[in-house]
């Protein structure tokens, strides 16, 4: 199954060398992928901070087209706050959206993530 690779998998990943069995396995068969909202939260820090080794690293990997469907957020997110899970933001909503419009699971360690992963019943690697 291709992963969306969510952004604390591979802060984890680089800064704290966490995950890498799955993460290299992930890459190795080319079932790692991120999309614009995740690189939109790493890049901007990256270039900051100068780590354009960082940067360079996420050229290979595919991007996931995002076609945000807004109705479609806003029903996850009302049922996830009718079932009382709260304090989910747009983007981790727009991320589980965007993967469950492509087939393809999530690789997240954000405890929201999983919580919106099991609620809408999209594959949450851990």
């Amino acid at each position: 199954m291709n992963y969306i690779v969510d952004s604390c998998v591979w802060i984890d990943y680089f800064k704290y060398k966490k995950h890498f069995q799955e993460i290299s396995g992930l890459l190795i068969n080319n079932l790692a992928s991120v999309n614009k909202i995740i690189l939109a939260e790493l890049i901007p820090s990256a270039q900051a901070y100068k780590e354009y080794d960082f940067i360079a690293c996420f050229s290979g990997i595919s991007v996931v087209p995002l076609n945000i469907d807004w109705d479609e957020i806003m029903a996850i997110q009302y049922e996830c706050i009718k079932s009382g899970i709260n304090k989910l933001g747009l983007l981790d909503i727009a991320i589980a959206q965007n993967a469950k419009q492509n087939g393809m699971g999530i690789f997240s360690t954000n405890r929201h993530m999983i919580l919106l992963c099991k609620k809408t019943g999209l594959m949450c690697r851990t």
